[in-house]
């Protein structure tokens, strides 16, 4: 049987959702994401950017190093839990309620990532 592009249930292969609310769901999601695109891949890549750069500063300056992943774990951990971007490989297999819960928990695991460099930075001044 076919799936529900959004929550995954059964459905028949003449359609694409199981129900209005999920078809609403989904189309503003995409709507969303779409609008917002460019937002979150600058914030992305700048959170991504500080915490490579912060890796290669902890060698020299362990405050500075861990201060600056800390800051890019935070950056990119908000974004990916306030506005999850599964990619669309992610949504066709999981679909794309699924698909979200999964890239939020990956943002709360950054943001965990983030908080324990912070308090790696305060505790090796």
């Amino acid at each position: 049987m076919k799936r529900c592009e959004y929550c995954a249930k059964e459905i028949s292969y003449h359609e694409m959702y199981c129900c209005e609310e999920c078809e609403k769901s989904a189309t503003e999601y995409f709507t969303k994401r779409a609008k917002l695109q460019k937002l979150i891949s600058v914030s992305n890549i700048l959170g991504t950017c500080l915490i490579g750069v912060g890796i290669f500063v902890f060698a020299m300056q362990n405050f500075a190093g861990a201060m600056m992943v800390a800051a890019g774990g935070f950056i990119v951990g908000l974004l990916t839990l306030l506005i999850p971007c599964p990619t669309d490989n992610m949504i066709s297999k999981n679909k794309l309620q699924k698909a979200v819960k999964n890239v939020r928990l990956f943002g709360i695991i950054l943001l965990v990532f983030a908080c324990a460099a912070l308090i790696f930075a305060f505790f090796k001044m």
